[in-house]
């Protein structure tokens, strides 16, 4: 029934026609002969820049001969009165119907992949399968075309954007990317984890749970996706700061250790393939109370061959944290400095272009590496936004005797 309205919007409404123009697949049409109708006057269409209309019969007779008679018999049949009749008819409302197409090209286009996926899988291809679900783009409607989406200063305003959520002041904001690096063992993930747990604490407004200037001003739960440190260490660590207090059931933080996914399922769990970004992303729409997530780190997670290439970024994390920003989820994302420790953020430009914030922990001259101390200056890099707000100060983790907890002071730097 759909594809025959969608024949007789192109034969009568040049209007429909423009409207359908960029999302128009001849490909996902069904029925045989709905197809070779509305291959000829979609032709008619594009040479003509209008719709056939009454042409639409003589351009049936034209092509009956080459046709199948099972084909023609139909068309002549059961489409051509009806064509005749639309014609007469009052014109049919086309934003409505616009929508209908709009919804019915997504469908068949889902059911298409999902079809070809399960002969993929039926044939014991398992791979060529996931590499199939993982070329699946969103279907552009007219709804998405970019011309909505130019406007001018005047047009924005209007659009009365609600500004995202500051979960941690004067940096933190929902559906933004943050980068933290630095070498290794500098404390980024020590510094990330603190973050964390702040972030989820029921009573989150002391002193104690400040870090220098930072404050929390929406509490939020963290989802802490670990490519390195492992489960175990994950939750000693987690284990040293809950003498700040305990983190609200809403707002726990989770963590997803890659290396012991690995060890169990057998699943190395790439985040660079598609599908395994979508279990994210849908994990986080039926959490909702989630709004940040940690990439420790993007190096290990992502397998990252050739780090200054931007076609790497582009193709391997881009899609991902597109994403993220789509839900209004802040990204923490955890990376590594140059080689000798003084070159800046280590990768393709295209990183730096993306983030909001770029944040490099560098040794404090007074740290003590033998004894594996946690001391290091915070610097920016970049800051978009409350960049007035940010200075540099050092951090100086300690623990207790008997090594339980972990404080922190703020020193200079």
């Amino acid at each position: 029934m759909i594809e025959r309205k969608i024949l007789i919007g192109i034969v009568t409404s040049t209007e429909y026609c423009n409207q359908i123009k960029d999302i128009f697949d001849l490909t996902l049409i069904e029925s045989a002969a709905a197809k070779r109708m509305m291959s000829w006057m979609w032709d008619f269409y594009k040479e003509n820049n209008e719709a056939p209309k009454h042409d639409a019969v003589f351009l049936f007779w034209k092509h009956a001969k080459q046709l199948p008679k099972d084909v023609a018999e139909e068309i002549e049949e059961e489409i051509l009165p009806s064509l005749e009749t639309e014609n007469e008819a009052e014109p049919f409302n086309v934003s409505a119907m616009v929508k209908e197409t709009e919804k019915y090209f997504q469908q068949r286009k889902l059911s298409v992949l999902s079809d070809n996926i399960k002969i993929l899988i039926e044939k014991d291809q398992v791979e060529e399968a996931e590499k199939l679900a993982t070329t699946y783009k969103p279907f552009e409607t007219v709804s998405n075309k970019i011309d909505i989406h130019i406007l001018s200063a005047t047009e924005i305003r209007e659009q009365e954007i609600v500004k995202p959520i500051t979960l941690m002041s004067p940096w933190l904001k929902e559906g933004q990317m943050t980068i933290i690096y630095g070498n290794f063992g500098s404390g980024k993930s020590l510094l990330t984890i603190l973050v964390a747990y702040v972030l989820g604490l029921r009573e989150y407004d002391g002193k104690d749970c400040e870090i220098n200037k930072w404050q929390v001003k929406t509490p939020t739960g963290t989802l802490y996706i670990d490519g390195e440190i492992g489960q175990q260490e994950m939750e000693e660590r987690i284990k040293q700061f809950e003498w700040l207090g305990r983190q609200s059931v809403k707002h726990q933080m989770k963590v997803l250790s890659i290396p012991e996914y690995q060890l169990e399922t057998q699943d190395t769990f790439n985040m660079v393939l598609r599908i395994n970004q979508l279990k994210i992303i849908q994990w986080l729409k039926s959490h909702q109370e989630y709004k940040l997530v940690v990439l420790d780190s993007v190096s290990t997670l992502f397998g990252l061959v050739e780090e200054n290439d931007n076609s790497e970024w582009n193709n391997k994390i881009n899609p991902f944290l597109k994403d993220l920003r789509a839900l209004g989820v802040a990204c923490l994302l955890l990376h590594h400095a140059g080689k000798d420790g003084k070159r800046g953020l280590r990768g393709a430009s295209a990183m730096g272009a993306m983030a909001h914030n770029i944040f490099r922990l560098s040794d404090h001259s007074k740290k003590e590496k033998d004894d594996g101390e946690a001391w290091f200056i915070l610097s920016k890099d970049k800051q978009r936004q409350a960049g007035f707000g940010f200075r540099s100060f050092g951090i100086h983790y300690m623990q207790n005797k008997d090594k339980t907890k972990t404080f922190w002071e703020i020193t200079d730097y």
